[in-house]
C-alpha cells in the first residue's frame, strides 16, 4: 500500500475546558504558508446535539467494517476528520479505517453565534480523551468552538502534542475525492421523518449482513428492506454501518436516502435544521471508495475551449457552488461547467452537499502534486497513447483496437455503455469506472475531434 510521510505541528492540543461554560478548542494543522489558521470562533446554539455530531464523526473515523482475509487490519494513524470553513458553513468529514464509510457534519450559520474568521480546509487533532469529554456535554453548560486557536499556549488535555508524524495512506485520498464523484451523480428516493427513519434503523438485523445486499423500499407501514430490487429502492450492504445513526436521529426532523443510477453507492442525510449529517456507504465493505473511478471520464476528457482553470479561478470558498448559476456568470453551457467541476473534485478541490445539490470548494490538506498518483488506470491510459497503443475504428458509437503487453482488447460502445474485452471490464461490468483501455480510446477520440 502506497503511503506518504507527512508531518503535522499543533501549537496546542484539542482540549475540552469546562472551566467557565464549555469550551471546544480544535488544534489546526496546515502544510500550507499559513500553518495554523484561525478558521473559526463561536459559541454553538445546540452544545449537546453539536458534541454528539461531533463525536459520531469520531467514532466513524475510529471504526472498521472490513478486514481482508488472512490479514491483520492496517491501523491507519491519521483518524483526524478534515474541518473546512467557508461561506458560513463548518464541515468536518472522514472515512472509516477501511474506507467503506464517509461521514460529513455541516454547521450552518444558524448553527452558531460567532463569526467565521478565516477560510480554508485543514486537518484537526480530534483524539480518544476528547471524545470523552464530548460525552459529557449538556445544554446546560454551553459549547464554544474554537478552530485553530493559534493565540492559545500550550495545554494538556490528557496528552501534550505539538508535533505529529503520521504515514497517510493513498488510499485514504483516493476515497475522499471518489466519493464527491458518487455524490453528485445520486438522486433522492426516499424522504421520512425521523421517527420513521429510526423505527426503520431499528428493525435492521444486529449482527453484520455484509455479503448479502438488501434494498429499502417503501412499504405500508414506512421503509423496509426487501432482498429482491424491484428497480427502485437503495441497495446497501452491512447495516452496521447505520448504527452511529440511531442515538441522533430521536433528535433530527428527517431522514432522506440517496443513491446513483448504477446502486453502487448510498447516501443517508439526517437533517436537524441548522445541522446536517451525511453518511455515504460503498456497495460492499470489502469494496471500500479508494478503488472507485467514477471521475476518471472527467478526468480524461480535456475540453480547451472550456478550460477547468477558468472554473477554478472562480473558487472562493463558497459553500455553494451551482452548476447553472457559474455556466451563466462564465457564458458556458452547463455541461461544461458540470464537466469542470468533475475534474475538479476529482483534484480534491471541490466536495458535493446532497442536501443542497451543489458543490462547495475545500482543499484537502494534503500536498496536491501526489494526486496525480491517484489515478493509476489514467496514468497507464496516458502510457497507452504515448506508445501509439489505440488503433481508431470508428468515433460515433465509439470503436477501438487497444494494444497492451502484446494483447489488443477492443473497445466498444453499446447502448450507451462503453465496453472493454479486457479482464477488468469482465470482473466489473464498468461499475468501479472505466478501464484503461476505454480511457485510452476515449482520450484518443477526444485529440480527433478538438
Amino acid at each position: 500500500m502506497a503511503q506518504f510521510a507527512h508531518t503535522y505541528r499543533y501549537l496546542e492540543p484539542s482540549q475540552l475546558d469546562f472551566a467557565g461554560g464549555a469550551q471546544l478548542k480544535l488544534a489546526t494543522s496546515s502544510p500550507g504558508e499559513a500553518a495554523h489558521p484561525h478558521f473559526f470562533d463561536g459559541v454553538l446554539n445546540q452544545p449537546q446535539l453539536a458534541a454528539q455530531l461531533l463525536s459520531a464523526v469520531h467514532l466513524l473515523v475510529g471504526s472498521r467494517f472490513f478486514t481482508p482475509a488472512n490479514s491483520v487490519g492496517l491501523a491507519i494513524a491519521l483518524a483526524d476528520p478534515v474541518v473546512t470553513a467557508g461561506g458560513g458553513t463548518l464541515r468536518l468529514e472522514g472515512f472509516s479505517a477501511c474506507c467503506s464509510t464517509y461521514i460529513r457534519v455541516d454547521l450552518e450559520p444558524a448553527a452558531y453565534a460567532g463569526d467565521l474568521v478565516g477560510k480554508g480546509t485543514t486537518n484537526i487533532d480530534f483524539n480518544a480523551p476528547m471524545r470523552a469529554a464530548l460525552a459529557k456535554v449538556r445544554d446546560a453548560d454551553g459549547l464554544a468552538l474554537s478552530v485553530g486557536r493559534t493565540e492559545f499556549a500550550l495545554r494538556t488535555a490528557g496528552t501534550q502534542v505539538l508535533e505529529k508524524k503520521v504515514e497517510l495512506p493513498l488510499r485514504w485520498l483516493r476515497s475522499m475525492v471518489a466519493v464527491q464523484a458518487y455524490q453528485a451523480a445520486m438522486h433522492k428516493v426516499f424522504e421520512v421523518s425521523a421517527v420513521a427513519g429510526l423505527r426503520f434503523l431499528r428493525s435492521l438485523p444486529k449482527a453484520s449482513t455484509s455479503k448479502m445486499p438488501l434494498w429499502v423500499v417503501a412499504g405500508p407501514q414506512g421503509l423496509r428492506t426487501t432482498t429482491q430490487s424491484d428497480g427502485g429502492g437503495v441497495r446497501f450492504t452491512d447495516g452496521t454501518r447505520l448504527r452511529v445513526l440511531e442515538n441522533l436521529l430521536p433528535k433530527a426532523k428527517s431522514l432522506s436516502l440517496f443513491t446513483d443510477g448504477q446502486a453502487q453507492a448510498s447516501a443517508w442525510c439526517v437533517d436537524f435544521g441548522s445541522m446536517r449529517l451525511t453518511l455515504v456507504l460503498s456497495a460492499e465493505v470489502w469494496r471500500g471508495f479508494s478503488g472507485e473511478g467514477q471521475a476518471l471520464h472527467a478526468l480524461v476528457l480535456a475540453d480547451d475551449s472550456h478550460p477547468t482553470s477558468a472554473v477554478r479561478a472562480q473558487l472562493h470558498w463558497q459553500d455553494t457552488l451551482r452548476v447553472d448559476a457559474m455556466a451563466q456568470q462564465l457564458g458556458w453551457p452547463e455541461p461544461a461547467v458540470d464537466h469542470a467541476l468533475q475534474v475538479l473534485g476529482a483534484s480534491g478541490l471541490v466536495g458535493f452537499d446532497l442536501v443542497h445539490q451543489a458543490y462547495f470548494h475545500r482543499l484537502l490538506p494534503f500536498d496536491l502534486s501526489l494526486l496525480e498518483d491517484m489515478h493509476p488506470r489514467l496514468a497507464d491510459a496516458r502510457a497507452l497513447l504515448q506508445s501509439d497503443a489505440v488503433q481508431l475504428l470508428s468515433t460515433a458509437p465509439l470503436e477501438a483496437l487497444v494494444r497492451s503487453a502484446d494483447v489488443s482488447y477492443r473497445v466498444r460502445e453499446q447502448d450507451g455503455l462503453l465496453r472493454c474485452t479486457c479482464p477488468w471490464f469482465a470482473k466489473h461490468q464498468g461499475e468501479r469506472g472505466p478501464c484503461k483501455h476505454v480511457l485510452a480510446a476515449l482520450a484518443f477520440r477526444a485529440t480527433l475531434t478538438s
